[in-house]
């Protein structure tokens, strides 16, 4: 019979042939062929003794159902004596194995090999997991490599801290530039290194908000410096760090992250320092900003620290505990036995996290009976506390879980920002002033301490973290006197002029100060610059923002010139300076040159629109100007217009004759064509006699001396948004920056005011005052380490770069 191989299809002629070829597929060493009817054969298994298909006669079956049933594992014994192989011997089946050999395959990759990109690579990697440099020249990490891409030529150490070096460049090149773009101020936060040897580190973060009103925090500089701790250190640092980056004028606040009794002294000495080259916000009021996690940390300590003795044994006692399983059963029996409720489990702490130690002595207080029951019972066990341990323990929890809430709430925010922090530090320090002047010794011993440390960060920060909560529209002034009205009582109007004062005086110095403006502004103006008339508020300024209230104008929506004096929706100045009765505008073709008492009253309007102090002088210069009484008359309606929308004051003079369809040069050229022509004109003018010019004359002048709102006022006068689940205070503030420009840029530099200056998952870290460099770090040159602690932090913004082609094709030999 004949043999096929293996590439043949499923069912082939049979072709006849008078001589019989020998078979060399390898399936025949595990089947037989045997003869089941004339020109019917089977294959069967030799091992299993299952038989299959092969030929009927004129068709033969070729031979892949026999191979999947010696490679898959349908044979029954071949799949029982490779499990006793495995079983019996940990090494390779030797040359007498009856599995058939395996098909052999060519791998050729599409990929090119690029060693400069690779190296670049494993430098980005290097940084970002804290490799140690030298890891290029470990054996064992060479030989890994070279397995993987044998072209790949490993970089020595010298070449690596280059390319780190390079990397670090680009980025710093490419934040510089971000920079650049930054609509707002930058705000500072310090922190403080130390080495196992006399030097220290000191890194400078930026923080800012983009025009997207994203919140960013960028590691600028970690500077080497022979004493952290020195008065100069910082101001230098940080000087160097303002004229690196090139943020003088930029500079907005400095976190500081230090302890309580040098804190005065380094905010003087930054003050002094930097006010010469710096303008500073409130004359330095808001400059220094003291870290809210490290007052936390310096207060959880201080408490730990007054019940130590009682820690140390509520500590060994969980350790005698959970020595044994047997002493674990013993325990949950008497807890059993005693009914207690166990709603926190036992749990040792980590010394250098103090919420661990927090939640060690909160789950063992609900156990202190269970404790007390196992001494009686277990001569071994000797170390419970005795009831007034526990009442301090009690005692101390319960201000331990004020700082632990109010940690956990800063963690859960992913981006948190200023506004958040004042209701934080009101409510602490609120209950340690009712508690340090109670009757209760032990609780006044342990609450005077901390209202000392918290008293003295609030008279520091109570203004900024006010100024900030006010810039969140749920709350507005309206917290800060409910707030105040509770820690000051009687004396709480004081207090709450002194906040008031302050935002509006930092609202006028961005008034005074010249900002940009936001980008669609400037697309506006830019329009304005070119001639096309773009109101701002057409459809097509609604259409920009996503907020429904914005796409309606409301009397209190306000705009601002460029001296920031704010002004209500164009919309209303339009229905002012164009009422229902007014005269249709002449057209080009009927309009007359405009003689020259018209001409004086257009130059005395347009000087009344650009300085709203001396609008009304300007307007009797106008009046004045007036030889004949139709002219008066066709004057005092342009004037009136100018003063209706002087009131509403829009963006700017040029806006407003854009916007209403350039209602003052259409009035002046009415003027003159009803002074030139008085007949077809006569009949369309106003029917304003001169019994009504004095009446015109006056509403111009109540109208330009009437004082306006400013942003900041409508602002305040607003009603406060609904405090609902996941607001969003960027994005409030992003859609809503068209309707207050200059306010909204006041809020973009507020709320990026760092409160804290460290990560928030360090929060808890008791040793977060001072941070400690390892060993190998410090050993490295101060330009490397500044080059690898500033290239991980830029890194992980950085965009992912598209990785090349990994098609491969797999070729069967």
């Amino acid at each position: 019979m004949e043999g096929v191989s293996d590439t043949e299809p499923l069912a082939l002629e049979a072709a006849p042939t008078s001589r019989r070829r020998r078979k060399r597929s390898l399936v025949w060493e595990h089947f037989t062929i045997e003869t089941v009817s004339d020109g019917c054969t089977k294959a069967l298994c030799k091992q299993c003794n299952q038989s299959f298909a092969y030929s009927t006669g004129k068709k033969i079956a070729g031979t892949s159902h026999l191979k999947r049933h010696i490679t898959v594992g349908s044979c029954s014994k071949l799949r029982q004596e490779k499990r006793q192989l495995a079983l019996t011997s940990g090494s390779k089946t030797d040359g007498n194995s009856t599995d058939p050999p395996k098909r052999r395959y060519r791998w050729r990759t599409s990929l090119n090999f690029d060693q400069d990109r690779s190296c670049m690579d494993l430098a980005k990697m290097i940084i970002m997991q804290e490799y140690p440099l030298h890891m290029v020249e470990h054996t064992a990490f060479k030989t890994f490599i070279q397995g993987l891409q044998p072209q790949f030529k490993m970089p020595n150490h010298e070449a690596i801290e280059k390319e780190i070096l390079g990397i670090y460049n680009k980025e710093k090149q490419s934040l510089t530039q971000l920079f650049g773009t930054i609509p707002g101020r930058v705000c500072l936060s310090i922190g403080l290194w130390t080495t196992s040897q006399t030097l220290g580190y000191v890194s400078v973060t930026g923080h800012f908000i983009d025009n997207d009103w994203k919140l960013h925090s960028r590691v600028l500089n970690f500077s080497m410096v022979s004493s952290p701790h020195s008065e100069n250190a910082l101001s230098d640092v940080i000087g160097l760090c303002l004229s690196d980056w090139n943020i003088k004028s930029k500079l907005f606040t400095i976190t500081l992250d230090n302890n309580c009794s040098s804190h005065d002294i380094y905010s003087a000495n930054l003050r002094d320092h930097l006010s010469n080259k710096n303008t500073l916000t409130l004359k330095g009021q808001l400059f220094v900003v003291r870290c809210y996690a490290h007052l936390l940390n310096v207060a959880a300590q201080d408490v730990i620290a007054s019940i130590h003795g009682i820690i140390y044994n509520i500590r060994e006692s969980l350790k005698y505990v959970k020595a044994s399983l047997v002493r674990e059963e013993r325990f949950a029996e008497i807890v059993q036995q005693l009914e207690i409720p166990c709603t926190r489990p036992l749990s040792l702490d980590v010394q250098s996290h103090w919420d661990t130690t927090y939640l060690m002595l909160a789950g063992a207080l609900e156990f202190r009976h269970a404790f007390a029951y196992l001494e009686t019972c277990d001569p071994h066990y000797n170390e419970a506390p005795s009831p007034d341990d526990w009442k301090k323990v009690d005692t101390v929890c319960t201000y331990l879980k004020l700082l632990y809430d109010s940690a956990n709430v800063i963690m859960g925010a992913a981006d948190p920002t200023a506004n958040m922090y004042f209701h934080e530090a009101w409510k602490i320090h609120l209950e340690l002033a009712n508690a340090a002047v109670g009757e209760d010794g032990t609780v006044c011993s342990v609450a005077k301490e901390m209202h000392e440390k918290f008293d003295k960060y609030w008279k520091d920060c109570s203004l900024v973290l006010a100024i900030a909560v006010v810039m969140d529209p749920r709350f507005k002034m309206k917290f800060v006197e409910f707030a105040f009205s509770k820690l000051y009582g009687e004396d709480a109007g004081r207090y709450i002029k002194v906040v008031d004062d302050g935002i509006h005086a930092l609202f006028d110095e961005y008034i005074t100060h010249p900002i940009s403006l936001v980008p669609v502004y400037e697309d506006h103006q830019r329009d304005l610059d070119n001639g096309v008339a773009t109101p701002v508020g057409s459809p097509a300024d609604m259409a920009m923002t996503d907020d429904p209230m914005d796409t309606q104008p409301a009397p209190g929506d306000a705009l601002t010139n460029g001296n920031g004096q704010a002004a209500e929706d164009t919309n209303t100045a339009a229905a002012a300076a164009a009422p229902d009765d007014a005269a249709p505008v002449a057209s080009s073709d009927e309009a007359a040159p405009v003689a020259s008492a018209s001409d004086d009253a257009e130059v005395a309007v347009d000087a009344a629109a650009e300085d709203s102090a001396a609008a009304a002088a300007a307007i009797d210069d106008a009046a004045a100007a007036m030889d004949d009484a139709a002219a008066a008359a066709a004057a005092a309606v342009a004037m009136d217009d100018a003063a209706a929308a002087m009131d509403a004051t829009p963006a700017t003079v040029e806006d407003a004759v854009i916007d209403e369809g350039v209602t003052i040069d259409n009035a002046i050229v009415d003027a003159s064509a009803g002074t030139a022509d008085s007949g077809e004109q006569q009949e369309h003018a106003l029917p304003t006699g001169d019994r009504l010019v004095d009446f015109d004359i006056y509403i111009s002048e109540i109208s330009v001396t009437q004082q306006t709102k400013s942003e900041l006022e409508q602002y305040l006068e607003e009603a406060l948004m609904p405090r609902i689940q996941g607001f969003d205070i960027l994005n409030w503030w992003r859609l809503n920056s068209l309707k207050y420009p200059v306010l909204s840029r006041m809020a973009q530099d507020v709320l990026a005011i760092p409160m804290l200056t460290m990560p928030t998952s360090s929060i808890f870290n008791t040793g977060s005052g001072s941070r400690l460099l390892d060993e190998y770090r410090s050993s490295l040159l101060p330009e490397t380490v500044e080059a690898l602690f500033c290239s991980r932090d830029w890194l992980q913004y950085a965009p992912m770069s598209e990785a090349p082609s990994t098609a491969v094709v797999k070729l069967e030999l």
